[in-house]
């Protein structure tokens, strides 16, 4: 009996974690803004002022650097390497010097910078022009 009221009691705090997570409102940040929001899905837009495809490493990663090059970006965009291969172009030359916006959960990395996994194209949108965020 007390195992099945552990259990009762272990599914219902599950629940409500799960129920908590999945309340998360998008937002549209900057990338000074992603380190604030670790752990929630938003939208992040930026300059992609350095790009990189960093063929070798473990998952053979690209990386889109937001505001700033290599290691002072304020966020990044990871495209694994079985994603790379949906995109029409790679994506170190179609983005870089371009205004984009690319929505995902926000984490961080080994060095505490704030990244975004890309696992699908339409999570990264070029942009005509800088989109403000909105305020939040």
């Amino acid at each position: 009996m007390r195992f099945y009221l552990l259990a009762i009691v272990a599914g219902c705090g599950l629940a409500s974690l799960f129920a908590t997570a999945a309340v998360k409102v998008t937002q549209t940040l900057i990338g000074d803004e992603a380190i604030d929001h670790l752990g929630e899905t938003n939208t992040v837009c930026g300059m992609i002022t350095s790009a990189k495809y960093v063929k070798g490493a473990p998952g053979s990663p690209t990386y889109l650097n937001f505001d700033r090059s290599y290691p002072e970006q304020s966020c990044s965009a990871v495209i694994a390497e079985a994603t790379r291969a949906r995109f029409k172009e790679a994506p170190e030359t179609a983005f870089k010097g371009k205004w984009v916006c690319v929505t995902g959960v926000i984490t961080a990395d080994f060095r505490g910078k704030p990244q975004i996994a890309v696992s699908d194209p339409a999570q990264i949108v070029v942009q005509d022009e800088p989109t403000p965020p909105a305020t939040n």
